[in-house]
């Protein structure tokens, strides 16, 4: 068993702070925050990990190569698989909780 406080990152900071990070039983797991800036891009890349995240403030456009695009509001739920292409672009101020995870070859 393991607690951690939840902290997000503060304005003018590394926009990312993990908060976990486990490879337990052939699964890598990592869990964080990131707080993106009004007019942040964070282009288009794959992952190396399934990403689940959680707008907890703010809103969020997010795109996909294939020519998907939603728009995320505090409270949104996002699945990515890690092949999938994707481009963030921060519409106000946001705050997102993360969690990243995959088996290990």
């Amino acid at each position: 068993m393991e607690l951690n406080q939840i902290e997000f990152p503060k304005r003018g900071e590394n926009y990312l702070k993990h908060i976990i990070q486990k490879d337990q039983d052939g699964i890598d797991v990592k869990c964080g925050t990131v707080f993106l800036e009004k007019g942040k891009v964070l282009p288009y890349k794959a992952m190396d990990s399934h990403e689940i995240a959680l707008l907890v403030s703010g809103k969020l456009a997010v795109s996909t190569k294939k020519g998907g695009r939603i728009e995320m509001n505090t409270g949104s739920l996002i699945y990515l698989d890690m092949e999938e292409n994707r481009k963030t672009v921060s519409l106000e101020d946001s705050e997102i909780f993360f969690f990243l995870f995959k088996k290990k070859e």
